[in-house]
């Protein structure tokens, strides 16, 4: 991102903490929040407590600024679905939780590890450019593991998706666009980490993929016309 959009996003780091209260103490009612969202320089914080999460976010506009954070009370799912049109956004997602700081899109920095065994899935459709989509997953004993399903069409994207600790792991990634930098890693015990990408990009397409696990299985589909290719780094262990 440019000195323009990180202006922007200083000025929205305020907007965000009031967001972020106001919709917290709303969230902890019942656990179920649905936010339709049309505008631009648009900040919300998300916080989910408890069991049951749910979180449905819809936005249309550019600069905007979406934190949502999920984690369990007790051994349950936590559900996360966003909808976003626009450029230069930031989207950060949290189930579990961990962060700090991958790959900023920006900081909102968090930590919780109380242990907690409930599933977590996430489903995000991002149409535009210059998006940045953070997503991490962490859980640890009794456990349904974690799934993630992220589309993506427009140019200059940066995608990075941790999904770790106990359980299995999924992800479900296309890019309809050029000029990708995506890195993603699963790592854990218990069950199956599973890859499916595809890259629809035909220039600059930058992949890391890291899978820690005994069991861990991927597919890649890429198109790339690059003199040079396009970068692919799979790592399995």
């Amino acid at each position: 991102m440019n000195d323009d959009e990180e202006t922007i996003l200083y000025f929205l780091s305020a907007c965000l903490i009031v967001a972020y209260i106001m919709t917290s103490s709303f969230v902890r009612a019942d656990n179920e929040i649905f936010i339709d969202q049309s505008g631009n320089n648009f900040a919300v914080g998300v916080e989910q407590i408890g069991a049951n999460n749910n979180a449905t976010l819809n936005a249309d506009g550019t600069n905007q600024q979406l934190l949502i954070v999920q984690y369990n009370d007790t051994t349950v799912d936590n559900d996360v679905t966003v909808n976003t049109t626009g450029n230069n956004n930031g989207i950060k997602l949290c189930q579990g939780c961990a962060f700090d700081y991958p790959e900023s899109y920006t900081n909102h920095d968090y930590w919780y590890d109380n242990w907690e065994g409930g599933g977590h899935s996430i489903d995000v459709t991002v149409t535009g450019d210059s998006n940045g989509i953070s997503a991490q997953q962490t859980n640890q004993g009794s456990t349904t593991g974690h799934s993630y399903d992220l589309n993506i069409t427009g140019d200059n994207n940066e995608v990075t998706t941790i999904q770790q600790h106990d359980g299995g792991k999924t992800i479900d990634l296309t890019i309809y666009n050029d000029e990708n930098d995506v890195y993603i890693r699963q790592k854990g015990s218990g069950a199956t980490h599973t890859a499916t990408i595809e890259l629809d990009g035909t220039y600059g397409t930058d992949l890391t993929l890291k899978q820690f696990n005994s069991t861990a299985t991927y597919s890649l589909t890429q198109n790339c016309v690059t003199v040079g290719g396009c970068s692919v780094s799979v790592t399995q262990q």
